[in-house]
């Protein structure tokens, strides 16, 4: 096995390279080093405290360390705010490609910025916590991110619902080896006002509908309706209509919406349902099952965001809040 020409290997792994998971850990601390074992000493309880919580014990996990000494000068191997690596902790990068070649594991688990960096070449953990991703370091694995139980010992204890959450979608993952990702379909091209039309109709007759506008310039620049996980629609607003075309659309909107027949599900609704009633007349008719407010009545600590929800409830679904990026004029007028 490839070793480190600086450091020495003071924290060996832990667990059967058969393990069907695995978790990575950044740094090893002092009691990990005593012990000479991954994952010990108080943040080690967490650890297992979250497994527990997704239905799994550590003799069913493969653990080891990205950093496998301990150091008091953590930007001696990995920059956080640059998301690089030294030469000194390029080699344990290195030693941990090695190693998990040798591992079995479906999934793995990185617990800190540092695993994920050397995982995924990805920053912003905090923001793709939860979600499944390819790994660069190890073609053909899959990963999640998420904290490292250290994290969650003083102040952060909302942590470890996240940890333990993520956990019990690594225990999933774990069944098989490649990355399934839900099987969605997006309509957004429309050739003519009639398509459009069509779709409106068929949302007016559906029982479930789930929408969400997207706004530029204080006013609505398209509408998006879905009543299953598999297919969406997305109704163009802004610039892609004339007056008389925009006049049928915003009709078929009012009367999917206006359907006191039909549950509609939306995120966020003490936004949308007033913003479309005062800017466009439509009046929301029928229940609504808001999932930012059902989520925060039943975890009213954790964080309420559609892209944090997506990494609760969504399963493998690849993370798209930062796949399009609207330009808001209302910051530069």
């Amino acid at each position: 096995m490839f070793l480190p020409e600086q450091g020495k290997i003071d924290v060996p792994p832990y667990g059967n390279e058969r393990s069907k998971i695995a978790i990575v850990g950044d740094f090893s601390s002092g009691f990990d080093v005593r012990n000479r074992r991954p994952f010990s000493g108080p943040d080690g309880k967490v650890l297992e405290d979250c497994l527990h919580h997704a239905g799994l014990i550590r003799g069913e996990v493969y653990m080891t360390n990205l950093m496998k000494c301990r150091s008091d000068n953590r930007q001696l191997f990995f920059d956080e705010k640059k998301t690089t690596f030294t030469e000194r902790g390029m080699e344990y990068v290195r030693l941990l490609q090695a190693e998990m070649s040798e591992v079995e594991a479906n999934i793995i688990i990185s617990c800190g910025p540092a695993a994920f960096a050397a995982l995924c070449s990805l920053s912003r953990l905090s923001l793709y916590r939860g979600y499944v991703f390819p790994s660069t370091l190890l073609p053909s694995r899959k990963v999640i991110p998420t904290f490292h139980p250290f994290n969650a010992l003083r102040g952060m204890y909302t942590y470890r619902y996240m940890i333990a959450a993520d956990f019990g979608k690594a225990k999933e993952e774990s069944k098989y080896p490649e990355l399934r990702r839900p099987e969605r379909q997006l309509v957004y091209h429309h050739d003519t006002i009639q398509d459009a039309l069509d779709w409106l109709s068929f949302y007016e007759e559906q029982t479930i509908v789930g929408f969400d506008i997207e706004v530029i310039n204080y006013e609505v620049s398209c509408i998006s309706f879905s009543s299953s996980p598999e297919l969406a629609c997305v109704i163009p607003i802004s610039e892609r209509w004339n007056l008389e075309e925009e006049f049928q659309i915003w009709r078929g909107i009012q009367r999917v919406l206006g359907n006191p027949s039909s549950t509609k599900v939306i995120q966020n609704s003490m936004f949308d349902v007033p913003f479309l009633l005062t800017r466009n007349g439509i009046t929301v008719r029928g229940e609504i099952h808001d999932t930012m407010i059902a989520h925060s009545i039943m975890f009213p600590e954790l964080q309420k965001g559609l892209g944090f929800l997506g990494s609760i409830y969504c399963g493998s679904q690849e993370y798209w809040k930062d796949t399009v990026k609207f330009k808001n004029i209302k910051d530069e007028s």
